[in-house]
Formats: structure tokens, sequence, C-alpha cells
């Protein structure tokens, strides 16, 4: 709240000069927006932007995956040296205010153009869920699952849950019958038990032990580094490394690759 912009607004002038006068103190810039309603599609405006632009990148992923490619490598291929391409590269769209902003303003919205347009994206990224669900039931043979990566985001890091793919995952896999196994390099293990979707862990080592896959979920940076030795497990055990952080572990699907018949990747 100190460092960014804030908007504000009222339904009458009074309202508007006490807002204006407490945020002063608060910021360094403010702005006034002519009314609540355009206050608060400029909040919506924010975070739907983000939505699409990843929505974006997932699509886009999907696509090179019909023709045979690698999403994420296409993607990184467009991108490099060409200031005009900008394309995020696929990954899980979560969180308290991702998830749900979208829909707040098509909700709210007459029907137009715009609003499907709006779904639409959210539904692109909301299905990556669906699909590593079914990659599950199509590339894993056993019924032990371990899941690192539980906040819905690593970096920057963060121990929250609410609105986390991670979860709602694990809560389709546990549906399913799978016995899952909980890890998170930052997140509370009385939270992640709470969840009472499976045994939770403090250390990826000991919540590897026994599994027959492991889906890492986030992007923490400590991911960077870690190897299948790190975890105790051996090059059989299939491993679903969905944002390619993992820069030692070779032989690891991601989302890029994750439709593809039979193809796995090697993580840069």
């Amino acid at each position: 709240m100190t460092n960014l912009p804030q908007i504000i607004s009222g339904n009458n002038e009074q309202a508007l000069n006490k807002a204006e006068a407490l945020f002063t103190k608060i910021t360094h810039k403010v702005i006034k927006a002519g009314s609540l309603e355009e206050a608060e599609l400029a909040k919506l405006y924010c975070n739907t932007y983000r939505d699409i632009n990843f929505a974006i990148g997932n699509a886009f992923c999907i696509a090179a995956q019909t023709f045979g490619i690698d999403g994420i490598q296409v993607i990184k291929h467009a991108n490099e040296g060409y200031s005009r391409a900008n394309i995020a590269l696929p990954g899980f769209v979560a969180g308290p205010c991702l998830e749900k902003n979208a829909y707040i303003l098509a909700h709210n919205m007459a029907e137009c153009p715009s609003k499907n347009f709006i779904l639409s994206a959210r539904e692109i990224s909301s299905s990556l869920e669906d699909s590593v669900v079914e990659w599950v039931k199509r590339k894993v043979q056993g019924r032990v699952i371990t899941l690192s990566g539980m906040a819905f985001k690593g970096r920057p890091e963060t121990s929250d849950l609410r609105g986390s793919s991670s979860v709602n995952i694990a809560r389709s896999l546990h549906a399913l019958g799978y016995e899952l196994r909980l890890h998170d390099f930052v997140a509370d293990i009385d939270e992640m038990n709470a969840l009472n979707l499976g045994r939770s862990f403090r250390d990826i080592r000991e919540a590897c032990g026994g599994t027959q896959a492991v889906l890492i979920l986030n992007n923490h940076e400590k991911y960077i580094n870690l190897t299948r030795s790190d975890m105790g497990i051996g090059e059989d055990i299939i491993l679903l490394d969905s944002w390619q952080v993992c820069r030692r572990i070779n032989n690891s699907f991601t989302l890029g690759n994750m439709l593809l018949s039979g193809g796995t990747a090697t993580c840069a």
C-alpha cells in the first residue's frame, strides 16, 4: 500500500475528500476514480488482465502439444530476443485473487462478447488442474503420490493455501482413492494436515518415501537445485515438474509436454 498508487472513490464529495486525506498519508500517489463502480472495475481489471495474459500462455502451450511440440520450448523461442513478444510461460493461475476476480467481473456484467472472452480465458487456466488429474490416471500405475508445492505460488514464496491449484488437484486425486503425501517448503504443516487429504511432511525426502509418482506443483526456488537423490527417488519414479523449475532433474514431464503421448523432456 505504501509503494503502489492507490485508487479511491466515494459516493459523495465529503467521502472522497476523507478517503484522499487518509491515503495521501499512506502512499505517494492517489488516483481519484469518477465513481465507486469505476474504482471497483479498475481493481478487477488489473487481476483479470493478468489472468488473461497467463491464460494465453496456457492456451498456446496446449495448442503446441496438438502439433506434437513442447509448449514451453516454443514459447521460450517465440520470446527470445523479440521485444514485442512477452508470452507468459504456462502454469497454474490461482490464489485468493486471480481465481475469483474474473468471475466477480463477469457475474456483474450484461451478456456481451467481452463476458464470454473473460470466462473462456479463466476456464482455459482452470482446466490445467483437470489435465494433471487425467495425466496421473493415464501415467501412474501405483496409488501412492507425493504432491510438493501446496501453496498457490512459489515465487515470491508464500504459505498461503487459499485458492491453490495444488489443493484442488489433491482433492480430485483423493476423491479417486489415491494415497497422498503432501509437502511444501513454506506452508504450515498443521494447515496442510487440516485439509484431510493425506499425511503432510516438512522434509521432501520423507514425503517421497514409498511414492510411485512426484508432482511438483509450484515454482519455489528451492526446487532449482533439487535432484532425484535429494528426494530419495530413482529414475523409475514418474515426476511431473509442472513449472519446469528443476534444473538438475532429467527425464521429467512438464506442462509443456504432459499431453504428448509418452513424451518426456529435460528441464533447462
